[in-house]
């Protein structure tokens, strides 16, 4: 009887077993170096090209995995996972479409309905296509029967917080952490989820023991770095900046980082270089890095550049604009002088205050001027501009205008690049710009008299109505203002809007008597009245705040504390915008209690030589 003889061995077989074995164990270069020689040895197996393949996605080489996959797929055409493995190296090649991601999966899962990976990865391809209705579908499909498959888990997060349903996404983050604690992405999508939301206590425990468990991970430091630049923390960012940089130097997401902080540390050079180099870097279609380099062009005092740049603020979604539309095209400095234009703005309205310093000038160009802008600052506008047609913003749902009695428009901030391409327009420009009511201004200064009529009147405002976790570092206190106000001899007069009957009431015991404050006067939303009350100063010190825009606009002397904002200092140490105007600039390392010693010796120099000729010239009493 013939005995059955032992299969023959297969050396290779075995080798790509223990290579598995490695891949599977975290080992991926000693397993991949075992797939090269089998390669090598069997250039045609399908599953050693496969798996190479794999090995080099794992090591943060797509393009080689990819070659490899599709390599593998030609020698074996049936195989589901080559495909879905094919589509998951595919997403990570960057400007990977994801209609081609979407074709791949679903060939893998014509092969096999049940595939997993093929599932996932079909539902992150039709998220990105903005079939969210679907996507979403799949990932409770796949939730519901896979509870322990932390990648649906995770993609079904990130779905969800790009639809800005937070509490939701960071919740599936969570039990991806819980699912999966090896795996550094878990965290760095919650990060951002927080960051999103602005839940940044949380995010700081939570992103700190990520860095315990991952001290290496350079998406873990560029989510701190990104964290703590939110949090107004950019010195201390900076490090995790560099350091997530340097982790991957290619990567124009980081480099944008990095700039962001140079800039906001008034290193300009460093963060348009930066810039610069993620623009090379990044698709035409990463439209924000514009933005950027408008700031740092405008920080270098590049105005030209800066200026022309400036408008890609709308395309920048992370930027806070309102981005009307309209069925006339925008003015582009031709010859408007037979034609009618109309200005409206995109921001809030210091930054239209600002930038309706340039109004005279497009009056004087244009055959007509009409000036869309809230209801509130339209009243101060038709004082200050009678030869244009004011009146309040008309749009409908979509942003769209109401109105179409204009032959062009134009945005008011955008306006600076025909009237301020350079330092000497400002030098030319009028000023005031602004007209206010004198007789309101005497009435007002008479009341203030009563308290010491020879005595130099200060306004002051030391906040915004923003005092988010992020911003509070810029303002102050009224307890923490109160020393600024510590002379003899001197009426302060509140022109903080919105202050709390609190924050009045210590000032006014704090001074003994010496804070005013005209409780009659509507300083929120009575632009007129608080221009009026503005204009009574013989100086204002406040914040970065609308409050600053009003003095500065009506050519009051002010010193005023703030962060470094490229539009409004332009490279230069006050602003240009307004010469009357000293800047106090605040950094991560000086926030606006730093600058209180500096404020007071300022106002103890200003009143050295104080006279009230000025004011009185003003108001039409000189």
């Amino acid at each position: 009887m013939a005995t059955k003889l032992a299969p023959k061995p297969n050396p290779l077989l075995e080798k790509l077993k223990k290579a598995l074995a490695l891949q599977q164990a975290g080992e991926v270069e000693k397993a991949q170096k075992i797939y090269k020689l089998v390669v090598k040895k069997a250039p045609n197996s399908p599953d050693a090209n496969h798996l190479l393949g794999v090995s080099y996605r794992q090591l943060g080489d797509p393009k080689q995995a990819f070659e490899y996959i599709q390599k593998a797929i030609r020698l074996a055409p049936d195989r589901a996972p080559y495909y879905a493995n094919l589509a998951r190296t595919m997403s990570d090649i960057a400007f990977t479409e994801p209609e081609s991601i979407l074709a791949v999966a679903e060939k893998a899962l014509s092969l096999d309905p049940n595939l997993l990976e093929a599932l996932n990865l079909k539902a992150i391809s039709l998220s990105r296509m903005d079939r969210k209705l679907e996507a979403e579908e799949i990932f409770q499909f796949l939730i519901v029967k896979y509870p322990n498959y932390p990648d649906a888990f995770r993609n079904y997060g990130i779905l969800l917080r790009d639809e800005k349903v937070y509490d939701k996404a960071i919740a599936f983050f969570n039990k991806t952490t819980l699912l999966d604690p090896g795996n550094p992405e878990n965290y760095v999508e919650r990060a951002r989820a927080r960051l999103a939301c602005e839940d940044f206590k949380n995010s700081e425990s939570e992103l700190a023991d990520a860095l315990e468990r991952f001290p290496d991970n350079g998406n873990i430091k560029h989510e701190v770095a990104r964290l703590l630049f939110k949090m107004g923390e950019t010195g201390e960012g900076l490090k995790y900046a560099i350091a997530a940089h340097e982790d991957s130097p290619r990567d124009y997401h980081r480099l944008v980082t990095l700039g962001v902080h140079y800039l906001m540390l008034d290193q300009p050079e460093k963060a348009y270089e930066k810039f610069k180099k993620a623009r090379e870097l990044a698709p035409e279609s990463f439209v924000g890095l514009d933005w950027n380099l408008s700031l740092a062009s405008l920080a270098l005092g590049d105005l030209e550049t800066g200026w022309r740049l400036h408008r890609s603020r709308f395309d920048d979604k992370a930027s806070q604009v309102i981005r009307r539309t309209f069925d006339v095209p925008a003015w582009e400095g031709e010859d408007i002088s037979d034609k009618t234009v109309l200005v409206w703005a995109d921001q809030g309205l210091g930054d239209a205050l600002k930038a309706g310093t340039m109004l005279p000038d497009l009056i004087e160009r244009a055959g007509k001027v009409i000036i869309e802008l809230s209801k509130k600052a339209t009243p101060w506008y038709k004082k200050s501009f009678p030869e244009a047609l004011c009146r309040p913003a008309a749009f409908d749902a979509e942003k769209k205008a109401i109105y179409s009695d204009y032959d062009v428009h134009a945005n008011i901030t955008d306006l600076a690049r025909f009237f301020r391409n350079s330092l000497d327009d400002f030098k030319t420009a009028k000023r005031p710009a602004y007209a206010f009511d004198q007789e309101q201004a005497q009435g007002y200064l008479k009341r203030l008299k009563e308290h010491g009529r020879d005595k130099p009147i200060i306004g002051v405002g030391w906040r915004s109505m923003n005092l988010a976790v992020s911003r509070a570092r810029l303002y102050l206190s009224a307890p923490q203002f109160a020393p600024i106000m510590d002379f003899k001899d001197v009426t302060f007069v509140n022109l903080q809007y919105a202050a709390v009957k609190r924050e009045i009431d210590f000032l006014k015991a704090k001074t003994k008597g010496a804070f005013v404050s005209l409780d009659d006067v509507d300083l929120l939303d009575d632009l007129l009245a608080a221009a009026a009350l503005t204009a009574c100063c013989d100086l204002v010190v406040t914040a970065n705040t609308s409050v600053a825009e009003i003095a500065g606009v009506l050519d009051v002397p002010s010193f005023r504390f703030g962060q470094n904002e490229p539009p409004l200092l332009l490279g230069q140490e006050n602003p240009p915008w307004h010469p009357s105007q000293r800047y106090f600039l605040l950094t991560s390392k000086k926030p606006a209690t730093a600058v209180v010693p500096d404020l007071k010796a300022a106002i103890s120099e200003w009143l050295e030589t104080y006279s009230p000729e000025r004011r009185d010239k003003r108001l039409g009493l000189a």
